[in-house]
């Protein structure tokens, strides 16, 4: 769950630095990310299916 949290707050913070600041990603960043928005996007479509 902590893992989440954190990788919850990254992309928070990468979204308002990108509005904002510019700034360079690693690639590890980058697909930490991803992954991140990927299973948002799962939990998103599970709900969104269920109540369909």
């Amino acid at each position: 769950m902590e893992s989440k949290i954190v990788g919850y707050g990254s992309l928070e913070d990468a979204y308002i630095t990108s509005r904002y600041i510019g700034r360079d990603y690693s690639r590890k960043e980058v697909e930490r990310l991803r992954e991140t928005v990927e299973e948002i996007r799962n939990v998103v479509g599970r709900i969104l299916s269920e109540r369909g």
